[in-house]
């Protein structure tokens, strides 16, 4: 199990670090300084590489409004009838 804490003040890592390390099993406790996130928590190298996908995108690859909700729809159908 991977676990991510969000610390709001730095300073607490240590003790947290520490407290960690004594429970049995825990493989590892890292900082990683560098990484960025926004405010309701993600990553901002995620919307980097979602950004990045999307620049790639071509017509072909997507669908319109209405196809897309004719897919949702169909689906509902197929789930209830279950």
């Amino acid at each position: 199990m991977i676990v991510n804490i969000e610390l709001e003040n730095a300073e607490d890592f240590v003790f947290i670090k520490q407290l960690l390390e004594k429970i049995k099993g825990v493989k590892s406790v890292s900082l990683r300084e560098d990484e960025e996130f926004y405010e309701d928590g993600t990553p901002k190298w995620f919307i980097d590489k979602l950004a990045d996908y999307a620049d790639r995108l071509e017509d072909k690859d997507l669908i319109s409004e209405e196809e897309f909700f004719k897919y949702v729809d169909e689906e509902k159908c197929r789930l209830n009838s279950q």
